[in-house]
């Protein structure tokens, strides 16, 4: 897995008036979102997990025609992503907070299974413990699978590179199709 770290602006997000459940980052992605699962996992059953359905389609445009025939979930387990800290520095999670979210992947990985569904009608995962969150959002059209062990790597390399000493407050790791992405950030917002 490759982490490139590309300074980028603060995506500029609309704030809807919604669920408090959910921030208004990955809102202003997903609209109206419905959530059609919700759990705690790790050892300590701590982190909030929420599958969101979205109204809108997150589909990016690189999709191609043999995808959209695909019945089985593609595995982009290991797939590169570029990261990107959001500047200017403040107002980031906590990236030992954003650990306890890593940990918890890892523990449920040797405990429910390496592999985990991205599905096209729940194309927005989020994790959440404290001032962290991170969330995987599918933009494929199709149902993706990823490894547990990758977001945790994903999310600790992010969390810990793209805080104020950095001049950033969270980031984003792309995947190099854009089909996917996963970002961390502050709970708050």
């Amino acid at each position: 897995m490759r982490f490139t770290i590309i300074a980028a602006l603060s995506l500029s997000f609309i704030p809807l008036a919604l669920s408090a459940a959910v921030s208004d980052n990955v809102l202003s992605l997903c609209q109206s979102p419905q959530v059609v699962d919700e759990r705690f996992i790790g050892q300590d059953k701590n982190v909030r997990l929420q599958a969101l359905k979205c109204a809108n389609s997150l589909i990016h445009e690189r999709e191609t025609s043999l995808e959209k025939r695909q019945t089985l979930p593609i595995d982009v387990c290991g797939n590169e992503c570029d990261t990107n800290c959001f500047v200017p520095a403040g107002g980031g999670p906590d990236p030992n907070e954003c650990h306890v979210i890593s940990d918890a992947l890892l523990f449920d990985s040797q405990n429910i299974g390496a592999l985990f569904n991205i599905t096209t009608n729940a194309a927005v995962i989020t994790m959440t413990f404290r001032s962290c969150e991170s969330f995987f959002v599918n933009q494929a059209g199709v149902d993706l699978q990823y490894c547990r062990t990758d977001w945790s790597t994903v999310l600790d390399f992010v969390a810990f590179n793209c805080q104020a000493t950095q001049n950033a407050h969270g980031g984003n790791c792309v995947a190099a199709d854009q089909r996917w992405f996963i970002q961390v950030q502050n709970s708050s917002g």
